[in-house]
């Protein structure tokens, strides 16, 4: 549990100064595309979100295994 809050926290950081840095418009771009990008083509992004999902799944029950 201490790795995970870790790991957040320090997202958490990274992304304040990403913010501070460039600022929120520039980074919330992003996103903005990626969603337009699946409008355009939602099955090709739905096959590659289900692979992001497998993988994350996989990292996940790995973990608890060990």
């Amino acid at each position: 549990m201490a790795a995970w809050l870790w790991s957040l926290g320090t997202l958490l950081v990274a992304l304040g100064l990403a913010a501070h840095l460039f600022g929120w418009d520039t980074l919330l771009w992003l996103p903005a595309q990626a969603f337009e990008a699946v409008r355009a083509e939602p099955g090709t992004y739905g096959l590659v979100a289900l692979g992001v999902v497998l993988m994350v799944l996989a990292r996940l029950t790995s973990r608890w295994r060990s």
